[in-house]
């Protein structure tokens, strides 16, 4: 085996060992303080990774705070809507049950809510109203009873 190291007797044993040991001592020195650096950058890691699990934990919470309250906000307001929707077509229903037709568009009460969180009596505009091709008034209650029979269905 040709291709290992072939040494020769040192002149001097002393010195050959003093600077091999100079040179291990000065290696570990070297290794030594790299590894204090290593550690010391591992910890501050360790801390960073910390900090940033308790932001992203603070982050989730409000998150989930902010969900809940626009969650509950709009539940609100589709539940009032709901609410319009069926005092609307109840009065349809009446109407068509007491045989009268829909007021002309001069007696018109049919009004519409404006989206903010006021109260259902405050901020009510009147609805305009569209002629059709047939000179038939078009508003929203006469659209509602079109669409009555119309449902959601699930896939």
């Amino acid at each position: 085996m040709e291709w290992r190291w072939k040494c020769q007797p040192s002149s001097n044993n002393r010195q050959t060992t003093y600077e091999i040991l100079d040179f291990l001592m000065d290696a570990n020195i070297r290794l030594s303080e790299e590894v204090v650096r290593k550690t010391q950058s591992a910890e501050k890691l360790k801390a960073e990774a910390e900090r940033c699990l308790l932001q992203s934990e603070k982050f989730n919470n409000e998150k989930a705070e902010f969900e809940s309250a626009v969650y509950s906000k709009f539940v609100a307001v589709l539940n009032s809507k709901k609410a319009k929707l069926r005092e609307l077509r109840d009065r349809i229903s009446k109407l068509e049950a007491t045989g009268k037709a829909p007021k002309e568009e001069g007696d018109s009460t049919d009004k519409t809510e404006t989206f903010d969180e006021s109260s259902d009596n405050e901020s009510i505009k009147e609805e305009p109203v569209e002629k059709t091709g047939d000179d038939i008034p078009c508003t929203s209650e006469n659209i509602a009873t079109s669409s009555k029979g119309r449902k959601r269905t699930r896939k």
